[in-house]
């Protein structure tokens, strides 16, 4: 039974960690102080538990996590039987309150209370795409460091924007992990690039699926994520291109036309755009 915890980045404010490694019998433990900070927590692989005074519950794979409290309170994660692999990413009060508290008529009735109140804050909920692409991010930045962990502050940062604001001063607003009619068309018109990798984006039959116009889909995309479309098609493409290469089962060529590059060069050239190094040398600095 081996299970690490990794710190890979640690600041005044914002600490990214990694939860690794496989439990073969009865269960793992952790257990850890809040300092009164947020925790967030991916889980990618594996099931266990988390726990704290007066809240309990379960993480399957694809779910994810926020807990806070104060200096005192101690949080315990239990881990099962099997592989592991989570992302962590743990937020001071200070950090929170300089970049969220200043409109808190914007943010979720939840964390404003525990921002000017203090007490406890637990949430769980299913993994969307803004946590999946999260935790993509950090897991690279864990395994490679350099300019990915600059990515990877980024990737948070948009997933703070979408996940703890409301849609609109005033909203009652709900669970952190809400689903907001408004936010809709952005987050479906992604999922499907996401499973269309090797064809081209045809903006307008996108819209016409999703049942709004090409202009405004096309809008509301990059405003709230921050990324044109084509942005995002690049970069999954990418990502998924890393993954057959870094498996084995695919060489460059493949992976190539596997995420719909008909030309080695404008497949290198985006390879480069958003890894920093051609495909050959990635392959090279990961041996």
């Amino acid at each position: 039974m081996k299970v690490d915890v990794h710190w890979w980045k640690e600041g005044t404010d914002i600490n990214y960690g990694r939860l690794t490694g496989k439990v073969s019998s009865g269960g793992w433990r952790w257990r850890g102080s809040s300092h009164g900070d947020v925790w967030l927590w991916l889980n990618h692989t594996g099931r266990g538990l988390i726990w704290g005074r007066g809240e309990r519950f379960m993480l399957h794979p694809g779910m994810y996590a926020l807990t806070g409290g104060g200096d005192l309170d101690e949080w315990t994660c239990v881990r099962y039987p099997g592989p592991h692999e989570m992302e962590l990413v743990r937020l001071s009060r200070k950090w929170l309150a300089a970049h969220l508290g200043k409109q808190t008529e914007w943010l979720h009735p939840d964390l404003v209370h525990w921002l000017k109140e203090g007490g406890r804050l637990a949430f769980c909920g299913l993994m969307g795409v803004w946590e999946h692409d999260l935790c993509s991010a950090l897991k690279d930045a864990a395994t490679h460091g350099g300019g990915r962990e600059l990515l990877a502050e980024a990737r948070f940062l948009e997933w703070a924007a979408v996940r703890l604001y409301r849609e609109k001063s005033g909203d009652p607003g709900g669970g952190f992990c809400s689903t907001y009619k408004g936010r809709d068309p952005v987050r479906k018109a992604i999922d499907i690039i996401r499973t269309r990798l090797d064809q081209p984006l045809d903006l307008s039959a996108l819209a016409n699926e999703i049942g709004i116009a090409p202009h405004y889909l096309s809008r509301r995309v990059s405003a709230e994520t921050g990324l044109t479309l084509l942005r995002h098609l690049r970069r999954m493409r990418i990502s998924r291109a890393c993954e057959w290469l870094g498996s084995g089962r695919m060489n460059v060529t493949e992976a190539a036309l596997e995420v719909g590059y008909q030309s080695l060069s404008h497949f290198a050239k985006a390879f480069r755009e958003e890894t920093g190094k051609t495909p050959q040398d990635w392959l090279k600095s990961r041996n």
